[in-house]
């Protein structure tokens, strides 16, 4: 018999484990696994790293295949804002998996469970969890309903937060060239 909880997070994706311990790793991230006394207590980096394969795959099987009309370049960038963090950790927060990962108490004590890479790197390993246990289509079938789904907003999002990004590094180029200048006036005061 499995977890409870995993039995609600299994019934809001749609998939059921055949091997629950594969959901259990995807799930638990390095600062819970090191707390362990036991030692043979795994945490979700490696199949974080299968799930990003995997999510690459089919979101850029998705975009070529719905895109007809898209140039090279501008697909790249469309899969890389898919792909990214914050739009990650948008979705597996729209399923609440990130309710389910298992973190250290340090790390649940500092915020780990609104960070966004914390809660996008278990997606990415949940993902992973899906592909291992129950193959390419499987996984591809969770990536298209909950992380392909409802791209428009999530561009919105990306381009609000994008935008937001630029206008912040312009002010931090202008703060640090008026602080260059300043250390240069103040040398040429000094020198006179």
């Amino acid at each position: 018999m499995h977890n409870k909880n995993l039995s609600v997070f299994m019934q809001t994706i749609g998939y059921d484990f055949k091997d629950i311990s594969l959901l259990e790793v995807a799930l638990t991230h390095s600062s819970y696994a090191n707390e362990q006394k036991k030692g043979n207590c795994c945490d979700n980096e490696r199949m974080e790293f299968l799930g990003d394969a995997v999510l690459e795959l089919s979101s850029s099987d998705y975009i070529y295949k719905n895109h007809s009309e898209m140039a090279e370049g501008k697909m790249t960038r469309l899969r890389a804002s898919i792909v990214c963090v914050p739009t990650l950790a948008l979705c597996a927060r729209a399923i609440k998996l990130d309710t389910f990962i298992r973190l250290g108490k340090g790390e649940e004590l500092t915020g780990g469970r609104s960070r966004d890479s914390i809660v996008s790197d278990a997606c990415e390993a949940v993902i992973g969890a899906i592909y291992l246990d129950g193959g390419f289509a499987n996984a591809k079938e969770f990536v298209n309903k909950f992380i392909l789904n409802d791209l428009d907003n999530k561009k919105l999002f990306l381009i609000a937060r994008l935008s937001y990004r630029k206008l912040f590094r312009d002010l931090e180029k202008k703060l640090i060239m008026n602080s260059s200048v300043k250390k240069v006036l103040n040398i040429t005061n000094n020198l006179l």
